[in-house]
């Protein structure tokens, strides 16, 4: 039998990108049907969660003791901002594995209400095509851990054969290398998240079109919704406004849940982007020996403010969903001329009014505005560090310069 088959739920729908979790400590649970509490399970969640912080603790005593970075940098001020972030990267990682253990049946319970959510869907004859988002998930994947390990082979690579000094214990680089990349799928995994919540509201405007006519000259045209008699249309209604509200549930879950992680991600990334812009910027000021940390360090933000970038777009997304939904009632308000369904459609505008999904961690909203925000914020202490250093090059090339000869 072919195993897209076999994708028949929501559970299934995430396996692929549940395997990427389990193996970076950000997974301690099993992905099952129903949230279990027995004892059993809470032993081995604990045990689980345990050996990580074991392996991204050991990371933060190898970068910081063993491992010399600061010959890597043509600056002083680079190397100590570069070190601060990275530490805190994996204090991140640290934190972003407790609150999986302390929130791992929270989590378990976003997927119990996802898959009651389909099941309904499924009743009113849309079901969620389970098999094309099992199979865009798993290229998802793919490109995630393809472009990360290609990215950690050029460093790599790069670093070692420009630098003979650079001996660092392969078990010291294969630690920093799964503490970064679980900072990464920590960024990725809400956005799966919402992704999968954005199809759920994207099939309710769907379902909605299919009964209830949205434009003067849909009115009497069978081509443009299902035909259905007015008692039909407010079982509808009210089935849709139950899926609703459910859904809304399901988003404020999902921000409980995944909020302060995605916070500070999205924080650290704007820390790095202002590090490694000003990393770049004397990179190509003082061109010299070391001008290659400077591009991949770049390059690495840049890496990393894709998937940001994807992860505000698809927070924007949802925000449109659920105001699209808003303009489609009021639309089939217009068109319709029975008074029992207007009524009906005025009651789910109230509940769109006062209930609408948003993507958001309490202090600030996940769209385009934030992401202004973040680069105009970037701007500005970028121009800050710029004068800092054109005011004071001599002490800065003379601290640079000690340095690296101190590391040779």
């Amino acid at each position: 039998m072919d195993s897209c088959l076999l994708v028949q739920n929501v559970h299934d729908t995430f396996r692929p990108f549940y395997y990427l979790l389990k193996v970076t400590g950000l997974a301690p649970f099993r992905l099952n049907s129903q949230p279990s509490n027995d004892r059993k399970e809470l032993y081995y969640a604990f045990g689980y969660s345990a050996s990580f912080i074991c392996v991204y603790s050991y990371a933060i005593y190898g970068y910081l003791f063993t491992t010399n970075t600061g010959h890597l940098y043509i600056s002083k001020i680079v190397a100590v901002m570069e070190n601060g972030y990275m530490f805190c990267e994996f204090m991140v990682t640290n934190v972003a594995i407790i609150l999986g253990l302390v929130l791992r049946n929270r989590v378990l319970e976003i997927f119990v209400q996802l898959a009651e959510i389909d099941e309904q869907l499924n009743v009113l004859r849309l079901p969620i095509k389970h098999n094309r988002q099992h199979r865009l998930l798993t290229v998802l994947c793919s490109i995630v851990l393809g472009s990360f390990l290609f990215l950690l082979l050029v460093t790599i690579s790069t670093v070692t054969s420009r630098l003979e000094s650079f001996d660092t214990p392969a078990l010291d680089v294969a630690a920093l290398a799964i503490s970064s990349f679980c900072f990464l799928l920590q960024i990725v995994q809400f956005t799966v998240m919402v992704l999968l919540v954005l199809s759920r509201y994207q099939t309710i405007n769907e379902l909605f079109r299919m009964y209830f006519p949205t434009s003067p000259s849909a009115v009497g045209n069978p081509s443009e919704f299902a035909i259905c008699s007015e008692k039909e249309q407010i079982n509808v209604l009210k089935q849709i406004k139950i899926l609703h509200d459910k859904l809304n549930d399901v988003v404020e879950l999902v921000n409980y849940c995944f909020s302060v992680q995605i916070t500070f991600c999205v924080g650290l990334c704007f820390v790095i982007g202002v590090v490694c812009s000003f990393g770049l910027f004397r990179a190509f000021i003082y061109r010299n020996e070391l001008f290659y940390m400077g591009v991949l360090n770049f390059i690495w933000y840049m890496y990393y403010l894709f998937f940001v970038l994807f992860f505000i777009a698809v927070g924007s997304k949802i925000t449109r969903e659920g105001k699209r939904i808003g303009i489609l009632v009021h639309k089939a308000i217009n068109c319709s001329s029975s008074s029992a369904v207007i009524n009906e459609l005025n009651l789910f505008s109230q509940q769109l009014l006062h209930r609408s999904p948003v993507i958001t961690c309490g202090l600030f909203v996940y769209d385009w505005t934030l992401w202004y925000t973040m680069i105009g914020a970037t701007a500005t202490y970028l121009i800050i560090l710029i004068q800092f250093d054109v005011s004071f090059p001599n002490l800065v090339n003379v601290n640079a310069t000690a340095v690296y000869r101190g590391s040779t």
